[in-house]
């Protein structure tokens, strides 16, 4: 009992000295529950190649461990430029989607500045902008009906609401958005881009599932800040690469916020390997895209299950039984998905596009779920 409390007594002790925006944070915190089939992280299903890891194998045989790796990943930037088409000092690489979002933060918004943040999306903005300690305002998005289809909308009057001239702000556009799947209106989104005093971050994880990108508005638009990952259709999740597009100006100001020598050896070298592999990464993107169609239509066949339209490796699906029993009768057979905490996602789960065969059991255990007394 005397243990309790002493424990009780450390733990007051210790949380009196951390701010209280930070306390009150819940941080992001992926499942680690045992599965067979991992549907909840819209990795890609499809591990890289062994004969291209052989090729990053030996290139990594003639690197030493001992010294640090290039700083600023200008070989990764080189080939970037080639895969995208923009310049070199246009481009900026990070530890994973998720420092650059970090370090855009970190050099456009901070203590006392607005980040607007359409949502639901994309958590991390928020938590990181929280962490800056920057002034985060969340304006809902809009679920919509038209023509029998459900799908999400972005209100722009009520973004712009929060618009100010006297100072920069930040804003943040996934493009296509996560966890709602699909693209907002390109029209829509140049609205908010033209009328907004601050850097418009448009996250473009998804990029190689739509094909849609802003990347070659940043002439016109310089105060764009386009993302984009290795851990989607590059099947590099697991070693943190991420990258930036954007106007030479606002690129300088990401090398002053970020972590020196913040990209490993290894991550640089595979990034550089699977730049290459051009071959395969349109195999992917061709299953991707014909998987996608078909769960799709799967998923559409089910009673009880509304499907969000996707331009993504993902769907958002909208259940008519309670969606916590779901995920559990799904959990007992194999297949780990994402469920939210947000109230607008009460009743949602999202499940990432696996193999045809792992998508064909997703089906026939919803179908299950779904038809049971």
């Amino acid at each position: 009992m005397e243990t309790v409390k002493e424990e009780i007594t450390i733990t007051a002790q210790i949380t009196r000295f951390v701010r209280e925006d930070i306390l009150n944070l819940v941080p992001y915190m992926p499942s680690n529950e045992p599965c067979k089939i991992k549907l909840d992280a819209n990795e890609s299903p499809y591990d890289v190649p062994l004969e291209i890891k052989e090729r990053i194998w030996k290139r990594l045989m003639d690197e030493h461990f001992n010294y640090y790796y290039d700083p600023t990943c200008d070989e990764v930037r080189e080939n970037l430029s080639k895969y995208t088409g923009a310049k070199f000092d246009q481009i900026f690489v990070g530890s994973g989607g998720d420092e650059v979002i970090y370090d855009i933060i970190m050099a456009f918004a901070g203590p006392g500045r607005d980040v607007i943040i359409p949502f639901p999306t994309f958590s991390s903005y928020e938590i990181f902008s929280t962490i800056a300690g920057s002034n985060v305002i969340k304006v809902p998005l809009l679920k919509k009906q038209e023509k029998g289809k459900c799908f999400w909308d972005i209100p722009i009057d009520d973004i712009k609401k929060h618009f100010t001239k006297d100072k920069p702000q930040l804003m943040f556009l996934c493009h296509p958005n996560n966890p709602t799947g699909d693209y907002f209106d390109d029209d829509k989104l140049e609205d908010l881009i033209r009328d907004f005093n601050g850097i418009v971050a448009i996250d473009e994880a998804y990029f190689e599932f739509g094909g849609k990108t802003f990347a070659d508005s940043i002439s016109k638009y310089p105060n764009i800040i386009v993302i984009r990952t290795f851990s989607k259709i590059f099947s590099l999740a697991g070693l943190r690469v991420g990258y930036a597009i954007g106007h030479e100006d606002a690129i300088a100001q990401l090398f002053k916020v970020k972590m020196p020598y913040n990209v490993s050896l290894f991550s640089q070298i595979a990034a550089v390997e699977m730049l290459r592999q051009t071959d395969w990464l349109k195999k992917v993107q061709q299953e991707f895209i014909k998987e996608r169609e078909r769960l799709q239509n799967g998923l559409e066949k089910i009673d009880g299950v509304t499907v969000y339209p996707s331009s993504a490796n993902f769907f958002l699906c909208e259940l008519k039984k309670p969606k916590d029993m779901v995920y559990e009768e799904l959990l007992k057979k194999g297949i780990l998905t994402r469920r939210f905490g947000d109230d607008v996602l009460k009743d949602c789960l999202r499940f990432c596009i696996g193999t045809p065969e792992q998508n064909d059991l997703l089906l026939a255990s919803l179908k299950e779920i779904m038809s049971s007394k």
